[in-house]
């Protein structure tokens, strides 16, 4: 008989006739060079004007009014000073509950679609042309960097 892993969301059966939940949380991190000064919560992207440790190894903070910066990839789950060119590693969620995320917004519902916001750092709702980064699931204070998302991992990182 062939074993399967089971988890994720949505039920599976208890061995003893029942259901049980799923609990799997899972989450995924990537480590990569900020190529800017970050602060846990801030929504990053890929910052291809920097080629110092290859293109796609550095972060900055995910800014839609900025061509180069305008697909988030995920979210800084540490702080960190850049001075100058002296670039740093920082861990940074893509995928999965994210509980410390920055949102411009007020009027979010759960279940909307975020991409990154006007505010450099910040989700905002997703118009049609952004593909989003993550899931609303409640909404904190504004620029208080306390709403939970759902993390997407439009990269594929």
């Amino acid at each position: 008989m062939t074993v399967y892993k089971v988890d994720g969301i949505g039920t599976r059966k208890d061995g003893s006739g029942g259901d049980t939940a799923n609990l799997n949380d899972p989450k995924k991190f990537v480590r990569l060079w900020a190529s800017a000064s970050l602060v846990k919560g801030d929504a990053v992207c890929l910052d291809f004007t920097v080629s110092t440790y290859g293109l796609g190894n550095n972060v900055t903070k995910a800014d839609v009014g900025a061509s180069a910066t305008k697909q988030a990839i995920g979210i800084a789950a540490e702080d960190v000073t850049v001075s100058g060119s002296d670039y740093q590693l920082v861990d940074i969620q893509v995928q999965g509950l994210c509980d410390f995320a920055e949102i411009d917004d007020t009027n979010d519902n759960p279940g909307d679609l975020l991409a990154a916001g006007a505010t450099a750092g910040a989700l905002t709702l997703a118009v049609a042309a952004a593909l989003p980064v993550a899931i609303l699931v409640t909404e904190g204070t504004v620029a208080t960097k306390d709403s939970t998302v759902y993390l997407i991992n439009p990269a594929n990182l």
